[in-house]
């Protein structure tokens, strides 16, 4: 028993020594969890981030606005125009991106989106990049010039892609002749019709 305890005080040293020298409140805690019972739970996420990691959010916005204004970040140069992702207005950072992480999203590009725009996709003809959960082919993530968060006009967006012959030509060109938009006729995320005509 008597060798057994300077191995025990060994071991409580070396826990207290990676406790206090963790700046990281997240590992701090679960190391005391592993190491002792009865371990307080952790403060909400809001109060955690606010009291522990808002040095790093305000160094990590302080570089983004500077790299904005100068131009270095495409979808950042029109911050005030047209329309803004409701996370990044209310600058809820945190809704999206978890600084500890090397890619800084919550979860994987092709399933973020879905966390909130939950049942989004609905109907059996889906656009492609729906299917395959790419949002950012067609809209911004923090804000845009355009309306919903598009990387270009609503007349615009779907020429990015679609430079094939449409089926109806002459329809579609009286239809463009008339200022309508691809939307005006077809649902830009899916439908239960083919073409995923409204």
């Amino acid at each position: 028993m008597k060798r057994l305890l300077p191995l025990f005080a060994l071991i409580c040293s070396g826990v207290l020594v990676l406790v206090g020298c963790s700046h990281d409140p997240l590992k701090r805690h679960k190391i005391l969890t592993n190491a002792f019972d009865g371990v307080p739970d952790l403060p909400p996420l809001e109060q955690l981030c606010e009291d522990n990691m808002a040095d790093m959010f305000n160094t990590y916005y302080e570089k983004r606005l500077a790299e904005a204004e100068a131009g270095d970040i495409e979808e950042e140069k029109v911050v005030f125009a047209g329309s803004s992702h409701r996370p990044y207005a209310e600058k809820n950072c945190q809704g999206c991106h978890n600084f500890k992480q090397k890619n800084l999203l919550i979860a994987p590009p092709d399933q973020l989106c879905e966390i909130c725009h939950v049942d989004f996709v609905q109907g059996k003809f889906v656009h492609g990049p729906v299917s395959v959960r790419d949002c950012l082919a067609c809209h911004l993530p923090h804000s845009s010039g355009y309306k919903s968060l598009l990387k270009e006009s609503v007349s615009d967006i779907c020429s990015k892609c679609h430079q094939e012959e449409r089926l109806a030509s002459e329809m579609h060109k009286l239809v463009m002749k008339n200022n309508m938009e691809c939307v005006n006729c077809h649902d830009a995320h899916g439908g239960d019709t083919p073409y995923f005509l409204k």
